[in-house]
């Protein structure tokens, strides 16, 4: 009797979680379903009242509209360009900086991933200005490279400390048994550490990806040439007081969630893993 009590706690257990995970889901879902439903009906049927869930008719006018008559396109490029430029700069920073944190001894050593983490404590408002008058002197005010930097700057302090993880748990012993055999330490990062780091590479790559890719503030602050304009920048400005063609901004979201929701669909095993292993 004991037992089977104990049986039907469990599957009730069971069922009230998968439940609740299945009903969050579908409410967390409800926005992008709508918002989908919303750019294949007619602009009449926006505003009816009571809203209808299903589309009295299907059209694309939407996203013809979006791609013929917006500069969309140049925005959507400008938006990968920046995020491409952000994912190499920070790779580029932090993976050697995670190695030398990991592998090399020093004074304040222990502190250093702490330190870099001190720049998420500032609201985004309060650096906004000395970055841009730094970047004002330096002539990377307006640009691709100059916006991608400073994403770089927000996205660092992650990936130093997420692949500070992953080097951690790589083995000394294979690290001296490859500088035995003659490989310089370029060779040892190249064909030992990045191989067995993979996941927390691709973490980071999908991070800083999805950082650069909606961030909002520094892209408006830094870029005067609307040729320039990532996303985030080019869809609030198709918002109009007077005439705004929600169907149309509505198409430019969903196409602009399409990218992150894909890379992560592709990695998600690798992501997983990634931010199962630094979270240990």
């Amino acid at each position: 009797m004991l037992d089977f009590s104990l049986r039907q706690r469990h599957y009730l257990e069971r069922a009230v979680t998968y439940g609740l995970v299945i009903g969050m889901t579908v409410l967390l879902m409800i926005p992008m379903i709508w918002g989908v439903l919303s750019t294949v009906r007619p602009s009449r049927d926006l505003f009816t009242w009571p809203p209808k869930i299903i589309p009295s008719s299907v059209t694309l006018e939407n996203y013809r509209l979006l791609l013929e008559t917006t500069s969309f396109v140049q925005y959507f490029i400008n938006s990968l360009m920046t995020a491409l430029l952000a994912m190499i700069f920070t790779l580029a920073i932090a993976i050697p900086a995670a190695y030398a944190v990991t592998r090399y001894e020093f004074h304040g050593r222990k502190y250093v991933s702490n330190l870099s983490t001190i720049i998420y404590m500032f609201p985004l408002v309060l650096l906004g200005l000395p970055l841009f008058v730094i970047f004002s002197r330096l002539s990377l005010t307006n640009s691709r490279i100059g916006l991608a930097l400073t994403h770089t700057a927000f996205a660092l302090p992650f990936a130093l400390m997420l692949l500070r993880v992953f080097f951690n748990d790589i083995s000394p012993a294979i690290v001296e048994s490859a500088r035995l055999v003659g490989a310089s330490r370029l060779t040892i990062i190249r064909k030992i550490i990045l191989p067995l780091s993979l996941p927390g590479i691709v973490a980071t790559v999908i991070f800083v990806m999805a950082l650069s890719w909606k961030e909002y503030f520094f892209a408006l602050l830094m870029m005067n040439d609307s040729g320039l304009y990532t996303l985030p920048i080019g869809i609030a400005n198709l918002i109009n007081i007077a005439t705004t063609n929600w169907g149309l901004i509505l198409s430019g979201v969903m196409i602009m969630s399409l990218p992150p929701m894909l890379l992560i669909f592709f990695l998600y095993d690798y992501l997983l893993e990634g931010f199962s292993v630094s979270s240990l």
